[in-house]
């Protein structure tokens, strides 16, 4: 009998001992980790927290990840970690609606770079029997993996609207996972000291917890064999980047893609002039900045990229063709890019956001313009990049507007508003919410698809009733329509007229 299985029944025997479930304990290359029950009825199990890679910092600061060594410590997996360190872009002369509401990790997160965790939600051994009831035996199941947004400067896997615990209670066989990674100079530090292909270490953190996730979720009862990588505004970003970096070894089984494509947004700055700013800014003016800016504590490099409120450098993923291909039409008609089934979308008014919410007069046609110009056009060429490659693609376009989401009714679907619908945590909103019935129906519908994609790519939206997208047909997914649980399908002519 190897040491790891002694472990694992020494686990399972203190587990009992000490009064907890022996489902709470998992065993993981990180080492063992104590989880918790959602709720008093115990339906999903949450494991919050665990490290997939070691602590990037001194000497490991900008450097790329390095795995988690394993730890016979039994680490409490009952709370988040903290969040990466980050930035966040207050303005003295508007109030948006992502300082209102939870997508902003700042005002209840503590900052650290010991933050690059994973969290995840599973069936309980409770919710397990009872599908037992059905099944001859419990398959393994397919695992929702999404990577959170954030610009690539500020972020976290830890925000409310991201709990998973509503879709694994909503649905019979699925897992979901969130993640940290690293973000602004911290992720992305395009240092002259640092060698080509590993300037964008916080894209290396993705695609090193996407390894940690296919080689443990199989303990939590997840299939590695069915994982979806899925992602929104940044991270969406981060999922069309993967799909080119790691064609040839994805190690997952398909891709969406909220709000977001590859070149939306990114990095220019090919003679390090972000960097050789900021390090100077901080005193680093030595044969190595990067010696020095690892001394430096990160509160204060975070304050250095500000002044007055203002934003003064932009560490974005730069193109290295490694982690981050600029060239992305080329590379798919040349077949170099993950041939799996993906869906793509975005928000009719995804600029809304931007505008202040106090203002009293909004053009909503002038939002709509910027948000298919900014957003529609980019989903317009992610797909048909696929198309070309003859990767299975649909499209969607949400068009939602609730009051306990958009308390502004111009606001309607601005950026990042289907999340909450998606994941079910729209109730955690402290605005209040009218059209409660059919927000509880669309919830339900929209959380559906993505757990379908998840469970078969290939076939799950077909069998949801929704198409191919192709741009003869009317195949466009329209969600939300009228607040409405009914899809509409439709040509994409009136969406891409501007493209």
């Amino acid at each position: 009998m190897n040491k790891v299985w002694i472990l694992t029944y020494l686990c399972q025997f203190l587990s009992i001992v000490a009064g907890t479930p022996s489902e709470l304990l998992v065993d993981t290359s990180s080492g063992p980790v104590s989880g918790i029950y959602n709720d008093t009825a115990q339906t999903v199990r949450a494991f919050l927290g665990i490290p997939y890679a070691e602590a990037p910092i001194g000497e490991l600061r900008f450097s790329p990840p390095l795995w988690k060594q394993y730890s016979n410590k039994t680490l409490d997996a009952s709370r988040f970690s903290p969040v990466c360190p980050g930035i966040f872009e207050y303005t003295q002369d508007k109030e948006s609606i992502w300082v209102v509401l939870p997508y902003s990790p700042w005002s209840h997160h503590h900052t650290s770079e010991e933050c690059l965790t994973i969290n995840i939600w599973t069936a309980s051994q409770n919710t397990l029997s009872k599908r037992k009831n059905f099944m001859k035996e419990t398959p393994a199941s397919p695992v929702l993996l999404f990577i959170p947004g954030g610009g690539f400067y500020e972020g976290g896997s830890g925000l409310d609207w991201y709990d998973g615990s509503k879709i694994v209670e909503n649905n019979d066989d699925i897992i979901v996972v969130t993640f940290n990674y690293r973000q602004t100079v911290f992720g992305y530090p395009n240092a002259p000291e640092i060698p080509d292909g590993l300037q964008n270490v916080g894209l290396l953190d993705q695609r090193l917890a996407v390894e940690w996730v296919y080689k443990n979720i199989k303990k939590f009862g997840g299939d590695p064999d069915r994982i979806l990588l899925w992602g929104e505004s940044a991270g969406s970003i981060s999922v069309d980047m993967y799909s080119y970096a790691y064609y040839e070894n994805p190690l997952v089984k398909g891709f969406a893609m909220n709000s977001g494509e590859a070149g939306l947004v990114f990095s220019g700055d090919y003679s390090h002039s972000n960097w050789n700013s900021l390090s100077r800014s901080l005193g680093c003016t030595g044969v190595s900045t990067l010696t020095c800016m690892r001394k430096v504590p990160f509160e204060k490099i975070i304050n250095g990229l500000y002044a007055n409120r203002t934003i003064l450098y932009g560490f974005l993923p730069i193109p290295d063709n490694k982690t981050f291909y600029s060239n992305q039409t080329d590379r798919a008609l040349k077949g170099k890019i993950a041939k799996l089934p993906v869906l793509i979308g975005n928000n009719e008014r995804e600029m809304a956001a931007d505008y202040d919410l106090n203002a009293t007069s909004v053009d909503v046609a002038t939002i709509i313009r910027q948000s298919k110009l900014a957003f529609g056009c980019r989903a317009l060429k992610a797909a048909s990049q696929r198309l070309s490659a003859g990767v299975p693609t649909w499209r969607y376009l949400y068009h939602g507007n609730f009051t306990n989401l958009s308390p502004t009714p111009w606001l309607g679907a601005y950026h990042a508003s289907e999340l909450p619908m998606i994941f079910g945590t729209w109730f955690k909103s402290p605005l209040h919410a009218t059209g409660l019935e059919k927000e509880i129906l669309l919830s339900k519908y929209m959380q559906g698809a993505w757990v379908e994609f998840a469970k078969s790519p290939n076939q799950g939206l077909l069998e949801y009733g929704w198409p191919k997208w192709s741009r003869k047909e009317p195949t466009l997914v329209n969600l939300a329509v009228n607040n409405s649980a009914i899809p509409v399908f439709t040509g994409t002519e009136d969406v891409d007229d501007l493209c």
